[in-house]
């Protein structure tokens, strides 16, 4: 559990991206959960294989669709992870994933919510 009093998934700013288009916010949900496991799946690779460079990208683009959602913790750790790799700071790379893990373990289920 991540310990932090900002919330794990901003509706109502996901609901201003959205320009609260109810059928768009389902879209970009039902999206992002079809995408992220395989986004976690290529960050787990690049940790797995010591990729800072591959780690980087996979940590970017997950970055920017969390952004869209307004998924705070998931932002952070993916922010942290994408240094990680742009600085080649790969011992760190293991504590930033189970990180990300812990983050999107808590916004899985508030997206549910909105399916």
């Amino acid at each position: 559990m991540i310990d932090d009093t900002r919330p794990v998934f901003d509706s109502a700013a996901f609901d201003r991206n959205t320009d609260g288009d109810r059928d768009l916010r389902m879209e970009v949900v039902r999206m992002f959960l079809e995408e992220c496991p395989v986004r976690l799946e290529a960050i787990r690779a690049a940790v797995l294989v010591g990729d800072a460079t591959g780690l980087r990208s996979s940590a970017h683009a997950l970055r920017g669709a969390a952004s869209f959602l307004s998924a705070t913790f998931v932002v952070d750790a993916t922010a942290h992870l994408e240094a990680i790799g742009r600085e080649g700071r790969l011992d760190e790379a293991v504590a930033g994933l189970e990180r990300l893990d812990a983050a999107v373990a808590q916004l899985i289920p508030e997206l549910r919510k909105i399916e």
